[in-house]
């Protein structure tokens, strides 16, 4: 009896165990990419249809569908940076097989598409590229308002000679501000006034030409705070923090902690400089909490024949106070620039033509060739000379050497 027994639970072992694949479900996996930023995407909510299943890609973009019955299914995503600006993720079919994993990639759309969609077919003079964003209140709800974008023209290589372009954009029925053409390298600013509201935004146009920004209105003060660290997380003591087109700053303490009491309650760009790190600057909103990471920078500048020349007229002039050191490594913007008193400063040259002090100090370090500063205005050469201030110089690559 007990051989028999034995002997049918051995024949039914061996027939469960020789089922056909075709029973069995598969498992759909993939990973959601930024085609603009190459990136992962992170938090995309991804539906499997027509099953009506959904999951979240994870911190590094993957998702996992397990449990799929074996045939054909569509798979598409949504995310909120998407929504906000009207654009869908692209949907991919897919075949699992039985007990089998599929995989998928699913990206956003790349950045043809999008100044096709924003910009038309028509490329403009100086640049392929695009700006965009949306304008909302504090409580998340769009508002139609005209943005005004501003760049400098002369500090981008084979760029005319203006001191700058504006441009006063229409947020129109997409409820969305476009800015085509912002040369490629330039910092470029956007702002909005709506009655007591207000927004302003300095960015930079990246190499990739695109840059999103949503600009937050807001009303009365808020409060910007931080932690300023280095790329080993250790605290920055002494940095000096503050917020565009506002007189309003503070300095970190030795943990690194900062406070900014009174800074406009929407958004606003906040700028923070340290000896021997390369700026930080960021548009955020009043009222957050930042944790900001700053860089080591080090110049390594080379002489030229503009310094020596200018050497050797205050040498005729019997004026001292420029040597020109070679080989001389600076550390830092801010540790150069702490020759001159910044708050007293009262011309900013770039490139030959005169700026705000916003435009001069946001050039990156990448683009110098050189620096002059005259403490006594009266020390700097004819064209750029005034009396009574400091003066400074900055010299880049789209200058005429």
């Amino acid at each position: 009896m007990r051989t028999t027994a034995f002997g049918l639970l051995l024949a039914c072992t061996l027939v469960v165990g020789t089922l056909p694949a075709q029973g069995r479900p598969g498992r759909v996996r993939g990973v959601v990419v930024d085609s603009l930023l190459g990136d992962v995407l992170p938090g995309a909510t991804v539906r499997l249809l027509p099953l009506g299943r959904h999951a979240v890609s994870d911190s590094t973009g993957r998702f996992v569908f397990d449990s799929v019955p074996a045939g054909d299914w569509s798979v598409s995503f949504t995310h909120p940076a998407l929504d906000s600006i009207g654009i869908s993720g692209s949907a991919q079919g897919v075949h699992v097989f039985a007990g089998a994993s599929a995989m998928t990639i699913l990206g956003t759309p790349s950045f043809e598409p999008i100044r096709q969609r924003f910009c038309g077919e028509t490329r403009d003079s100086l640049s392929p590229s695009v700006a965009f964003g949306t304008v909302q209140t504090r409580d998340g709800a769009r508002v139609r308002v005209n943005v005004s974008v501003s760049w400098m023209l002369g500090s981008v290589q084979g760029a005319s000679a203006s001191p700058g372009t504006v441009r006063t954009i229409a947020n129109g029925a997409q409820q969305l501000w476009i800015a085509c053409g912002i040369p490629l390298g330039a910092w470029f600013h956007a702002s909005v006034q709506d009655s007591l509201r207000n927004a302003s935004a300095f960015m930079h146009m990246g190499p990739r030409g695109i840059a999103v920004q949503n600009l937050v209105l807001g009303s009365g003060t808020a409060p910007v705070q931080g932690v300023v660290r280095d790329a080993a997380g250790v605290p920055v003591r002494g940095a000096r923090v503050s917020v565009e087109g506002t007189t309003q700053s503070a300095e970190s303490d030795a943990r690194g902690a900062f406070f900014v009491r009174d800074a406009p309650n929407g958004t606003v760009t906040v700028d923070v400089r340290a000896a021997g790190f390369a700026p930080w600057v960021a548009a955020v909103n009043g009222g957050d909490t930042l944790d900001v990471e700053l860089q080591p920078l080090r110049l390594s500048p080379s002489l030229s024949g503009r310094g020596s020349d200018y050497l050797r007229l205050l040498q005729r002039s019997g004026r001292e106070g420029v040597q020109l050191l070679t080989g001389a490594a600076l550390s830092g913007d801010s540790a150069a620039l702490s020759t001159l008193p910044l708050a007293g400063t009262c011309a900013w040259w770039l490139d030959g033509r005169p700026v705000s002090r916003e435009f001069f100090l946001a050039q990156p370090q990448w683009s110098w060739r050189a620096l002059e500063l005259y403490p006594r205005g009266e020390e700097a050469p004819p064209e750029y000379r005034q009396t009574g201030c400091p003066i400074a110089l900055l010299w880049t690559a789209a200058a005429d050497w």
